[in-house]
């Protein structure tokens, strides 16, 4: 779409000027969160055109306008889905709706300092303190005892007896041991509120999600390479055709020569793997599989090793900045939330049945994301610290 027909959509938006096909068609511009940029150029412009720096109330005018016309729009969308298909799931262009919401707080929140002096009473009650989006960090346990703390701000450059590493820039390349060290294990810890990158000694790179441990040896043998995962991690393998890699989570057992994937057991009854690309070959127990690309393998109710066709691109997502949830339930929606803000959180009666999709950026800070999914979840939402109580809206 161009600029200036952007531009006049935007505008025409703001003051309810669009048609039911005007909104399709802005949703559909905003159907990823890479336009989350172009959204916040078109709201800074509008708040621009103001001859000195606006105040608060201008630009929650701006910002709420959108905002109230995104929930009218979601709620129509959500009830004719519905009605058609009896599964409580979000529309097409949910995801671009969550782009939408949350573009307009980044922004709120950047021309409101003093924001709780604005916004209404009710939502300062049930969201009093600001929690910001986790981080780079982890903590290395070294085989002998050693701990290593890592977060973006420091750089550790250190070659002993132990190990070889580098970390810079989020990123801890682990050289590993010589070949005449007894092969020990180390654990590196991502904690909620957290996520880390490393590459281990035979070049292959894991993404540590929040929550997660990777245990890994000082060194590989000479005959395979091997590792253990809690919680969900992304494996990037170098090919060695002579030395297989081979990934532990509970029961299952993954074995791979080059490939890509995605392992999530945060539940030892829910463990799930994704091939993005290669080829794998799953154990759990007795059973026996080999996946293609776009399938996630999980075990199903009755303890069998299913396979599915899926978007790769909610097994990934994580790792390169965002949430992107299809057909999920609330209950997966909110591990993946607490995990990242850190949150213990307590589910008041029964979550809303039924699927969800939508995308959000990792980097928004948590009163965006609670506020997305109440709109969108007809939740209610009490935050006391870290500890989040969930419920329905009362009807």
């Amino acid at each position: 779409m161009e600029k200036k027909n952007l531009n006049k959509l935007f505008q025409d938006f703001i003051v309810n000027r669009c048609s039911a096909e005007d909104i399709e068609q802005l949703m559909q511009h905003f159907g990823s969160t890479a336009s989350i940029e172009n959204l916040r150029e078109l709201i800074e412009e509008q708040i621009s055109t103001q001859q000195c720096e606006p105040p608060p109330q201008v630009v929650e005018s701006i910002i709420g306008a959108v905002d109230k016309k995104m929930a009218q729009t979601l709620a129509t969308l959500q009830e004719r889905e519905k009605k058609q298909r009896k599964v409580q799931k979000l529309w097409t262009f949910a995801s671009a709706a969550a782009v939408l919401i949350l573009g307009m707080l980044t922004i709120l929140w950047h021309y409101k300092p003093n924001r709780s002096e604005n916004l209404p009473q009710e939502f300062v009650e049930k969201h009093p303190a600001e929690i910001l989006p986790g981080k780079n960090q982890a903590r290395l346990t070294l085989y002998n005892g050693e701990k290593l703390e890592f977060n973006k701000q420091h750089t550790i450059n250190e070659k002993n007896s132990i190990a070889n590493l580098n970390y810079e820039k989020g990123r801890l390349v682990y050289g590993g041991s010589s070949a005449e060290e007894t092969i020990q294990w180390n654990v590196l810890e991502v904690p909620k509120a957290g996520t880390f990158e490393i590459q281990l000694p035979d070049g292959s790179t894991v993404w540590i999600n929040a929550n997660s441990k990777l245990y890994f040896p000082n060194r590989f043998p000479t005959d395979e390479r091997f590792v253990k995962v809690e919680g969900e991690a992304f494996f990037k393998i170098q090919k060695d055709k002579k030395r297989p890699f081979k990934v532990q989570t509970g029961d299952v057992n993954i074995s791979v020569l080059g490939t890509a994937f995605n392992v999530r057991a945060y539940h030892p009854k829910h463990i799930s793997t994704t091939l993005v690309e290669g080829s794998v070959q799953l154990t759990y127990h007795d059973q026996h599989i080999v996946m293609t690309p776009g399938e996630r393998a999980f075990i199903d109710e009755k303890n069998k090793l299913k396979t599915q066709a899926i978007d790769i691109e909610g097994a990934t997502a994580w790792k390169e900045g965002y949430f992107y949830f299809k057909d999920e339930t609330l209950g997966k929606i909110l591990q993946d939330i607490s995990n990242w803000y850190d949150l213990k959180v307590s589910i008041v009666g029964n979550l809303p049945k039924g699927l969800y999709s939508g995308s959000m950026d990792r980097n928004s800070k948590l009163n965006g994301v609670l506020k997305m999914l109440a709109n969108v979840g007809n939740l209610d939402f009490i935050l006391n610290g870290n500890h989040l109580t969930v419920k329905q809206k009362n009807k």
